[in-house]
C-alpha cells in the first residue's frame, strides 16, 4: 500500500477491487468513482467534533470494508467459496485500527488522537509530491493534511508499519459459524456471512450514517414458504398461513425439508448431492417424499388428521405423489356411507362459513380465483375460435324467459328431469346422468352441500372424481352471450344445481371444453360415487367373447329399476355401425347419451322410457306418443306425452337395435359400507411399489369392487394413454409374520379392459380374501420414475362391515395371481404328456399364456410366436418368446395386452414345445440361457417359473 502504484490507483466502494486511477467506473461492477473523494474543499459537508474537523463515519467504515473485503478477497471466481485451509492475511494499513464504537463520544476520542501524525516522523513523499489519503481517499499536492477532510499525511514510520489481521477459515464441519451470523435485533442466526443486513427484520449490520441521520435501505418483500403469499417486508409472520418469515427466508432450514441426512453419520447433505460429504454413503432413495399433511396443490402444512387444505379447500386425500411402502398401513373396517358423506359435508361446511363471513365482513361477493372468469376457464387454450360466451354473470343479473321473471333465484325447487336444458356443449353424458338424477331428489342434494341461496355467491359441490370423493368449491359467476343468456347447461325455473354442478366439474377436469364428449356411466359415478355397471347390447367384435342373451339382459334390466338403480343408454355408440340419416329418420342422434326412466314389461311388452337431455327430439317409431301401438289401457298407465320435453316409450328390441349399452349405476341404501384405498400400477413387478388388500369378511356379504385409475379430461392431448385394468378377488389366509401373504384359487375377477374404470360383484362367504389390481399395457415404456407411476384408487361397497389391511405383497404376487386366473377361466390344451398350456382370452383384451410342466426330472421348451398380432404390446418387450420351464413347475409365458381402447386388436399365436433332459435351451437360444428375452429384474415377479404346490 505504500508503494506508487497503490498510490495511483483507487478502491471501488461497492465490490473493493482496485482500479486503475484513470478509471472513472470500477473495472468489475461499473459503479462510479466515489464522487466525495473528488469534491473542493468548500463544498464538502463537515461536521466538527470538539473543534475538530472530522471525517463522515461513512468514509470510515468504507476503509473498514475495505480491510474486511481485502482480508475475504481468497476467491474472487466464487466469493461464497469457503473450502480452503486456515490462513493470515495480512494487511498494510495505518497505525490505527478504524472499528464501529458503541459510544461516539469515544470514537470521536480514539479517532482525533490517532488521525494527528507525530512530530518526529518523516513524510511519504512520492513523485511530483501527491499522496494519497487512506481516510477519503482524495489525491493531494504538497500539503501535509488532506484537502477533503483534514486528515494529517501519513508518515513512513506509520507506512511501513503492519496489522496483521487473522482470519480462521473453517473446515466443512465448522462451516455455519462462518457461512451464518446472528441478528443483534431479532437473534435471526442464519444470515449468511456475505450478508450486510438482517433476512428477517431488514436490520442493518452495517451502521450508516446520512447528515447524522440513520439511512436504513429498502426492504423487499418476501414470500411465504408455505402459500407463497407475498407479504410486507415489516411482518415477521405471512398474513395468509402465520408461516414464519425466518423459515421462508433460510434455504437450509432442516423444516423445509431441503435436504436429506445420511443414515450413516447423521450428516444433513442437500438434496442435489447424491452422496454424504462425511461419510460418502449414497444417498437413500426416499420412500416417503411428502407429508400426508402437507396440501399437494398448494403446500400448505396442515394438520395432521386434517382431510381438507385449510388454505385451498382441497381434499388431502385425493393425491399422492411419491413412491411408497404399503406394509404400514393400518387395518381399518369399512363404514357406512352414510356416516361418511355427513362427516365430509360437515367439514365442508365449517370452511363455507369462513368464506362467507370474510365476504360479509368486507363486503365483498366470492369469486373463484383458482377457476376465474376468464377464457382460460372455458377452453384447454385461451384463443379460441368460436366463442359464445362475452361475459360472466350472477344469476340476478342472467336473462330469464317470460315464465320464470316471477320467480327468486334458488338451488332447487323441487328437481324434475324436465327442468334440464342442455347448452351449446357436447357433454350429454353429463345431462343425461343429471336427468336419471333428478328422479331422486336425495340424491340431488346429496351432491349440492350448499342447498340454499348464497348471497356472496359461494357454493359447494360433492363429487366423486377418478374414486376419490371431493369437495369443490364454486361462485355463481355463469358464462353467458352478449344478450345475457346462459351459453351452458340450465335449468328451468330459476334453478342453479345444473348449471353450479356443471361448472364443479369443468373446474375438476380443468375448464368446459373437457366436459365434451364421453358416457353415461362416467356421469352417474361422478355424481353419486356408487358402483356402475355397463351393459353391452351389442354382440362384441372380439369371437372369444360369449354370445348376448337377451333374455338374461332384459332381466338384468328388470331387476335394476325394481331395486332403484340409475341407468343410462348410449345410442350408436361404439363398434356400432351407424347411418346417420336411419336414425335421424327415427328421430334419434347416433353418439349420444340418453337417460333410462321406466323399465317396463306389461301385457308381454317389453318397453322402456328414455330421455332426450336436449329436451326435444324424440323417437317417433313404435311406441312414440303418436304410435298406432298405443291401447287405452296402456296409454292410461305409461301417459306417453312427453315427447314436447325429450321423454319418449320404446321397445326393447328397438333399443337392441339402435343402442350400444345401458350403464346402470348401483345406489344402494344408507345401511351399505364402503372403503376406498390407493395404490400404484408400476410398470413392472416391483414390491416396493406394488400392493394388495387383504380383506377378512365375518359374515356373508355382498360386496361390489371397482377399480380406477386416473382420468384423461385434464388435457387436450393427454399423454398417456388409459391402462388395461383388472381387479381379481383370491382366497387367502389369515396374515401373521409366520404367515406371509398366500395367493389361493380364483374367487372373482373383473373383464380387463383399457376403460377409466373396472367392476366386479360378488358374495362372499366368511374367510380372509386377497384383492389384487393389474395393468400391463404400459410396461417397457419409458415410466422410469415412481413419482409418475399410474395412481389407482380402489373403492369396496358392501352390505356389511368388512375388515381390510393394504399390505405389501410377496414378490411374485403377480405370476400367481395370473396363473391361478388363468387355470380357473383360462382355455385348456393337453400339449404332450405330462405339459398343459393354458390361454385366457375371454374377457381378457388380449392373451395370456401359461405353460405347466408336470415331469419330475424333464425340461419343457416352449417357443411362443405371437408376431402377427397387432395392437398388443408384450410383458416380455417382444412378440416372440423362447423359455425353458423347470420341472414340476408352472410358468407365465406371455401377457399381451390391448394398447388402445378405442382400436381394434389382434390376436395370433403359434406355440412349440419339446421335451429336455436338463436346463437350457440348446440349439434354441445360446449357452447357459434358459430364458429369450431374458427375464430381467423388473419382469421376474411376473414371469418367473413357479412351483406346483
Amino acid at each position: 500500500m505504500g508503494s506508487i502504484a497503490s498510490v495511483l490507483q483507487w478502491h471501488c466502494s461497492s465490490c473493493s477491487l482496485i482500479n486503475p486511477t484513470d478509471r472513472v467506473t470500477c473495472i468489475r461492477c461499473n459503479v462510479h468513482r466515489s464522487y466525495e473523494c473528488r469534491k473542493k474543499v468548500d463544498q464538502l459537508k463537515t461536521r466538527t467534533i470538539h473543534g475538530c474537523p472530522t471525517p463522515y463515519v461513512t468514509d470510515i467504515l468504507c476503509a473498514e470494508a475495505e480491510i474486511a473485503a481485502g482480508a475475504l478477497r481468497l476467491d474472487d471466481a466464487d466469493p461464497t467459496n469457503i473450502d480452503h485451509k486456515p490462513s493470515v492475511v495480512k494487511l498494510q494499513f495505518k497505525s490505527v485500527i478504524l472499528q464501529r464504537r458503541k459510544s461516539w463520544n469515544g470514537f470521536e476520542d480514539q479517532f482525533r488522537t490517532s488521525l494527528r501524525p507525530s512530530k518526529s516522523s518523516t513524510l511519504l513523499t512520492t513523485e511530483n509530491d501527491s499522496w494519497l489519503c487512506n481516510a477519503c481517499r482524495t489525491r493531494n499536492f504538497s500539503t501535509q493534511q488532506c484537502q477533503n477532510c483534514n486528515s494529517f499525511r501519513e508518515t513512513k514510520e506509520q507506512k511501513n508499519k503492519f496489522i496483521p489481521i487473522t482470519i480462521n477459515i473453517p473446515k466443512d464441519s465448522d462451516k455455519k459459524s462462518t457461512s451464518n451470523w446472528s441478528c443483534e435485533k431479532c437473534s435471526f442466526s442464519l444470515n449468511q456471512f456475505w450478508s450486510d443486513s438482517c433476512e428477517s427484520c431488514g436490520w442493518n449490520a452495517i451502521t450508516m450514517m446520512r447528515d447524522c441521520v440513520r439511512y436504513t435501505p429498502p426492504k423487499k418483500k418476501w414470500t411465504c414458504k408455505r402459500c407463497t403469499l407475498l407479504n410486507d417486508p415489516n411482518t415477521t409472520v405471512c398474513n395468509a398461513c402465520g408461516g414464519s418469515k425466518a423459515k421462508s427466508l433460510c434455504p437450509d432450514d432442516g423444516t423445509l425439508r431441503e435436504f436429506w441426512t445420511c443414515d450413516k453419520c447423521t450428516l444433513k447433505n442437500r438434496l442435489s448431492t447424491l452422496v454424504c460429504k462425511a461419510c460418502k454413503t449414497e444417498k437413500r432413495a426416499n420412500k416417503k417424499r411428502r407429508s400426508d399433511s402437507q396440501c399437494p396443490t398448494c403446500t400448505f402444512e396442515n394438520e395432521l388428521n386434517a382431510k381438507q387444505c385449510a388454505m385451498c379447500h382441497k381434499h388431502l386425500e385425493s393425491e399422492y405423489y411419491s413412491s411408497i411402502l404399503i406394509s404400514n398401513h393400518p387395518k381399518k373396517q369399512s363404514e357406512l356411507m352414510e356416516n361418511l358423506r355427513r362427516i365430509e359435508e360437515q367439514e365442508a361446511r365449517e370452511k363455507w362459513n369462513e368464506i362467507v363471513l370474510f365476504c360479509i365482513q368486507n363486503s365483498q361477493e366470492f369469486v373463484d380465483d383458482s377457476f376465474p372468469p376468464a377464457s382460460k376457464s372455458l377452453y384447454y387454450t385461451e384463443k379460441h375460435e368460436s366463442c359464445r360466451v362475452t361475459q360472466w354473470l350472477r344469476p340476478e343479473s342472467i336473462i330469464c324467459s317470460e315464465l320464470d321473471k316471477e320467480l327468486c333465484w334458488t338451488v332447487f325447487r323441487k328437481p324434475k328431469p324436465s327442468d334440464i336444458i342442455q347448452g351449446i356443449l357436447g357433454n350429454c353424458w353429463l345431462l343425461s346422468a343429471l336427468t336419471v338424477l333428478a328422479e331422486r331428489e336425495d340424491l340431488v342434494r346429496h351432491v349440492m352441500v350448499t342447498k340454499d341461496y348464497c348471497e356472496q355467491g359461494a357454493y359447494q359441490v360433492r363429487l366423486c372424481k377418478d374414486g376419490k370423493w371431493t369437495t369443490v368449491l364454486v361462485d355463481d359467476l355463469l358464462p353467458c352471450d352478449n344478450r345475457g343468456n346462459q351459453v351452458y347447461s340450465q335449468a328451468k325455473r330459476k334453478q342453479l344445481w345444473v348449471p353450479l354442478i356443471e361448472k364443479a366439474i369443468a373446474k375438476l377436469h380443468g375448464c368446459y371444453e373437457a366436459l365434451v364428449s364421453g358416457r353415461a356411466i362416467e356421469g352417474l359415478a361422478t355424481l353419486t360415487g356408487a358402483p356402475c355397471e355397463s351393459v353391452p347390447l351389442q354382440p362384441s367384435s372380439v369371437p372369444t367373447e360369449d354370445e348376448l342373451d337377451r333374455d338374461l339382459i332384459w332381466a338384468q334390466l328388470l331387476s335394476s329399476r325394481l331395486a332403484g338403480f340409475l341407468m343410462g343408454a348410449s345410442c350408436g355408440g361404439g363398434n356400432m355401425k351407424v347411418d346417420e340419416d336411419a336414425y335421424q329418420s327415427k328421430g334419434l342422434r347416433p353418439r349420444h347419451a340418453y337417460s333410462v326412466l321406466d323399465v317396463r314389461d306389461i301385457d308381454s311388452y317389453r318397453l322402456l322410457k328414455l330421455r332426450n337431455p336436449w329436451g326435444h327430439f324424440s323417437w317417433n317409431g313404435d311406441w312414440s306418443d303418436d304410435s298406432d301401438m298405443w291401447t287405452d289401457n296402456l296409454k292410461t298407465m305409461l301417459m306417453p306425452d312427453g315427447c314436447c320435453e325429450g321423454v319418449f316409450w320404446i321397445s326393447y328390441d328397438d333399443v337392441l337395435k339402435y343402442f350400444d349399452c345401458i350403464d346402470i349405476c348401483k345406489v344402494r341404501n344408507n345401511m351399505w359400507n364402503e372403503v376406498r384405498l390407493k395404490g400404484y400400477l408400476p410398470p413392472l413387478s416391483s414390491t416396493d411399489h406394488l400392493s394388495c388388500v387383504v380383506l377378512t369378511v365375518s359374515e356373508p356379504t355382498e360386496a361390489e369392487f371397482t377399480l380406477f385409475q386416473e382420468g384423461q379430461r385434464k388435457s387436450e392431448k393427454c399423454n398417456r394413454s388409459q391402462l388395461d385394468l383388472c381387479v381379481a378377488v383370491m382366497r387367502s389366509r389369515e396374515v401373521t409374520s409366520e404367515k406371509p401373504i398366500y395367493i389361493g384359487r380364483l374367487v372373482e375377477h373383473s373383464k380387463r379392459q383399457v376403460r377409466g374404470f373396472v367392476s366386479s360383484h360378488k358374495m362372499l362367504e366368511p374367510d380372509v380374501y386377497v384383492v389384487v389390481c393389474l395393468a400391463f399395457n404400459h410396461w417397457h415404456t419409458d415410466l422410469v420414475d415412481p413419482s409418475v407411476y399410474p395412481e389407482f384408487v380402489l373403492a369396496i361397497h358392501s352390505s356389511k362391515r368388512l375388515l381390510v389391511e393394504q399390505v405389501s405383497p410377496p414378490s411374485f404376487v403377480l405370476a400367481d395371481t395370473i396363473i391361478n386366473l388363468t387355470l380357473a377361466k383360462g382355455q385348456r390344451h393337453e400339449g404332450r404328456e405330462g405339459m398343459t398350456a393354458y390361454y385366457l382370452t375371454k374377457g381378457w383384451a388380449g392373451l395370456v399364456v401359461v405353460v405347466e410342466n408336470r415331469h419330475a426330472n424333464r425340461w419343457i421348451h416352449v417357443k411362443c410366436d405371437c408376431q402377427e398380432s397387432y395392437n398388443v404390446m408384450s410383458t416380455r418387450g417382444l412378440l416372440k418368446t423362447i423359455d425353458s420351464v423347470p420341472p414340476l413347475h408352472r410358468q407365465v409365458i406371455i401377457v399381451l395386452t390391448q394398447l388402445e381402447g378405442s382400436g381394434g386388436f389382434s390376436i395370433a399365436h403359434k406355440l412349440t414345445h419339446r421335451l429336455a433332459n436338463q436346463a437350457g435351451l440348446h440349439d434354441w437360444g445360446p449357452s447357459g440361457c434358459s430364458h429369450l428375452p431374458q427375464i430381467q429384474k423388473s419382469i421376474e415377479g411376473l414371469h418367473s417359473p413357479r412351483l406346483i404346490t
